[in-house]
């Protein structure tokens, strides 16, 4: 949540385009998170992260030199859903669909 805020003078990135480290994020993030909670249906934490995605993206409308863009809340959205599937096929269907 911190680097989706800081300003883009304090960015340090990885080299790869905005959109694959919004996706990678969310996945590592969704995936901990649905085996943290194995017993929430996916579909809330995905919700919820999804939610996230869209407050963080629309807050950077305020702060300097970043933008909001639906393209990068898109791959968190899909990141996220790409992390609790792949958490769930992991544990082999252990986590709830709801």
């Amino acid at each position: 949540m911190w680097l989706s805020w800081i300003p883009k003078a304090w960015e340090v990135r990885t080299g790869a385009a905005g959109q694959v480290e919004h996706l990678l994020a969310y996945a590592g993030t969704a995936g901990l998170l649905a085996f943290g909670f194995h017993r929430a249906p996916a579909w809330q934490l995905g919700a919820a992260l999804a939610v996230l995605a869209g407050v963080l993206e629309v807050g950077q409308i305020w702060v300097p030199g970043r933008t909001a863009q639906v393209i990068d809340f898109a791959a968190s959205a899909g990141g996220a859903l790409l992390g609790i599937a792949a958490a769930r096929i992991l544990a082999g269907g252990r986590i709830t669909t709801g």
